[in-house]
């Protein structure tokens, strides 16, 4: 832990008088609660994903447990994380709000044409495009996705597999897909900031992760009118309604993953009706404009409890 962080957010905390800190994540929680001590700011501990028995052991091993029941509000962006947190860290229920995560419905939008972007990636227009974005690394598992793709690839002979992204297990996910024979059925785009348009170019967004909270991809995809076939994890089916908005698979499963997108990719017209119901669906529930209004209420109810307390102890 850097001490002097912690001296400069409670230095910040001190001089703008602030009534509310944001933790997003464990991560800055183990800041936010010392840095507010004796300032009078409430922290509201932003929980975005679940973990497994193993990590919340260690969790409470390591005093995390005692942080997040400091945290005046919790947020948790889905009922898997509402659940571990009264569950396993023993916050009362009053203090979990489930606020899911939402994407900027515009910057969602693609600027260019589907068969624009597939000339640019030098993908047929008859292709069957399957699309990851996720770091390379363990938590998105790029070498399951390769696995899963391999097996879709000897069904759909059109089939082509982009992946977005890049991070530690980059050089490992080439050598993989050299070793699988798929090299040339794979684009590996690194970082792109025209992830709209990708999607939009898309047939199906694969999510073979070990482990997610309520992944914000899983919205752009809804919002590109494109079906998701996953892991069901945490947060996953709370977005992706199996059947109806895309297709689920049970965690690790990867023969059930790759049996779901060849059946996303073989069925045309259910691809392009899950599509259209996960639009509808992501643009309702999952965009700035639907949960904006709850963080308020909840930077509201925490703030106003910490000034009634004040004027409580003020008059004793």
């Amino acid at each position: 832990m850097d001490l002097s962080a912690t001296r400069r957010l409670h230095s910040l905390v001190r001089s703008i008088g602030a009534d509310v800190l944001q933790a997003h994540g464990g991560e800055a929680l183990k800041y936010a609660v010392p840095a507010t001590f004796r300032t009078g700011c409430k922290v509201v501990y932003r929980r975005i994903g679940a973990s497994g028995d193993g990590t919340v052991r260690a969790f409470r091993l390591a005093g995390h447990h005692r942080l997040v029941r400091r945290a005046a509000g919790v947020v948790a962006v889905s009922e898997a994380a509402r659940s571990e947190m009264v569950d396993s860290f023993g916050v009362p229920e009053d203090r979990v709000t489930i606020i899911p995560n939402g994407v900027d419905r515009e910057r969602s939008l693609p600027a260019r044409s589907r068969s624009m972007v597939r000339r640019e990636l030098d993908i047929d227009e008859g292709a069957e495009v399957v699309v990851s974005v996720g770091a390379l690394n363990w938590e998105k598992d790029p070498l399951a996705q390769l696995e899963v793709f391999g097996r879709v690839a000897q069904k759909r002979p059109a089939s082509v597999l982009v992946m977005v992204g890049q991070g530690p297990l980059e050089d490992a996910t080439r050598q993989a897909a050299e070793n699988l024979h798929l090299a040339e059925r794979v684009r590996m785009l690194g970082v792109r900031n025209d992830v709209p348009d990708i999607l939009a170019a898309s047939d199906v967004l694969l999510l073979a992760s070990k482990t997610e909270g309520m992944p914000g991809v899983v919205i752009e995809a809804g919002i590109a009118n494109l079906p998701v076939a996953g892991y069901r994890l945490s947060g996953v089916p709370e977005v992706v309604v199996d059947g109806s908005t895309g297709l689920l698979a049970r965690a690790g499963d990867v023969d059930g993953l790759a049996s779901c997108v060849a059946k996303v990719l073989a069925e045309a017209e259910s691809r392009v009706r899950m599509g259209r119901a996960a639009h509808r669906r992501c643009i309702e529930r999952f965009t700035m404009e639907s949960v904006a209004p709850s963080y308020l209420e909840v930077y509201r109810r925490v703030a106003n409890s910490t000034r009634m307390a004040q004027e409580v102890e003020e008059k004793l």
